[in-house]
């Protein structure tokens, strides 16, 4: 992504009138390839430790759900932190660890006192350092993931519409994977699977790591240096190109599951993030559903009181992107009506029928949500390691909101008209059992 000539990249000197505080951010880069960026603020005594690794679900390859089996795993022990130490040592010094897998990357925090950042700092690079999972830890893992994956497809409504449509919409690439995995696949995992993907992507040269909080930056450096300085350089590897078919018709299924009020999702595929399309179908995002005032949802709940809740999004990734709508049924309302309002509104739009206003209204909200995001040291360390890693640019966190800034009404209606057609979706229609 990083020379993807379609990103665009506008900076604070396009738009003199807007004030937005810029964070100094420091970067450096060791001799085995890992990448380190650094914010010091000391607003709390804090600091989070992000560690980012460039894999996720999409590299599992015929190996379905490895990737986030093994953000499982790196909780579980290291050469020098037996099992369930990791969570127990920081818990004593006050701090606590999460992560997370998508499917471009996996991403690990830890955030702590900043009196103890060296022994964050030991805990996650011994976990980077050298491969300690054992056959328990494994099967304990695959059994957690499998309870993880029974929740979300038996216990939460709708579940399973992530899987069921990008199943739809890629037929090819990566990002067909579901990033729980096939359980049936998943279960048959060997150490030696665990291992080769250890070995592949936990590198230094495939990851940034970023510091957020307070604490002496040529102390923090030094320390980032000790640690990880010494771990061996990955060997190189060719990811996968992405590759996949156009839809030319509309792709729909009915599903039934357990749940009591039926519910329509579309989905189409959009470009990757970082592009000016990207941008704009955002903003039109918000535009359709964000708000009891926003144009779907006033529609749908209050005007034709067809739809319990509307909600639109733009899952960003690293190579595509998804545009999705959804509507919740009010008992007794009929599907298709509620699609054919869904796709009246669409039309309205890719025709040129959408208030300067309501553009500036979200632009507005952006601005405000992009002063609470440097708030967060969490968020902060998250930001900074994913825009170095997929961007290689780490200032992004204090230029992104320009390239809002600068989409026009024309760019929401072109983008709206090239991508939201009809012919170009997934639309599932999830009723009762």
């Amino acid at each position: 992504m990083r020379n993807n000539p379609n990103i665009i990249r506008y900076k604070s000197e396009d738009f003199p009138g807007i004030v937005q505080k810029a964070l100094d951010i420091e970067e450096m880069t060791l001799a085995n390839g890992l990448r380190a960026v650094f914010y010091k603020t000391d607003k709390i005594p804090s600091v989070c430790v992000n560690m980012t690794y460039h894999v996720g679900s999409k590299d599992d390859g015929e190996k379905s759900g490895i990737a986030h089996l093994f953000e499982h795993l790196m909780f579980e022990g290291s050469p020098n932190v037996p099992h369930g130490e990791f969570d127990a040592i920081l818990h004593d010094l006050g701090g606590d660890s999460n992560a997370f897998t998508s499917w471009d990357v996996t991403s690990y925090y830890i955030t702590i006192p900043s009196n103890a950042l060296e022994v964050a700092l030991w805990l996650d690079s011994d976990r980077l350092a050298g491969f300690a999972v054992t056959k328990e830890m494994l099967e304990i893992q695959q059994d957690v993931v499998a309870e993880e994956r029974k929740y979300v497809f038996d216990n939460t409504p709708y579940g399973s519409v992530e899987e069921e449509s990008n199943l739809r919409l890629f037929k090819t690439s990566g990002y067909r994977n579901s990033i729980l995995g096939n359980m049936a696949i998943l279960k048959k995992l060997k150490i030696e699977d665990i291992k080769n993907h250890f070995e592949k992507y936990y590198a230094p040269n495939n990851a940034v790591i970023a510091l957020a909080g307070s604490f002496d930056m040529e102390e923090a450096k030094a320390l980032v240096e000790k640690y990880y300085g010494n771990i061996p350089v990955g060997k190189p590897f060719t990811r996968q190109e992405f590759k996949e078919y156009d839809i030319v018709e509309e792709i729909k299924d009915t599903i039934y599951d357990n749940i009591q009020l039926p519910a329509k999702f579309i989905y189409y595929r959009v470009p990757e993030q970082g592009t000016k399309d990207y941008y704009a179908l955002q903003i039109l995002s918000s535009i359709l559903s964000k708000g009891e005032s926003s144009l779907l949802y006033k529609k749908l709940v209050y005007d034709l009181t067809l739809a319990n809740d509307v909600d639109t999004s733009v899952t960003g990734m690293e190579q595509t992107s998804i545009f999705g709508i959804n509507a919740i049924s009010l008992k007794g309302r009929n599907l298709d009506i509620i699609g054919a309002a869904i796709d009246e509104t669409l039309e309205e739009i890719r025709n040129g029928n959408i208030k300067d206003e309501e553009i500036q209204k979200v632009k507005n909200k952006i601005e405000t949500r992009t002063a609470l995001r440097k708030s967060s040291i969490v968020s902060l360390a998250e930001n900074l390691s994913n825009d170095k890693l997929l961007f290689d640019d780490a200032n992004r966190i204090n230029t992104e909101i320009y390239n809002f800034l600068s989409i026009t009404k024309q760019d929401i209606i072109d983008a709206a008209n090239k991508y939201l057609k009809k012919n170009q979706r997934v639309v599932l229609d999830y009723l009762p059992k």
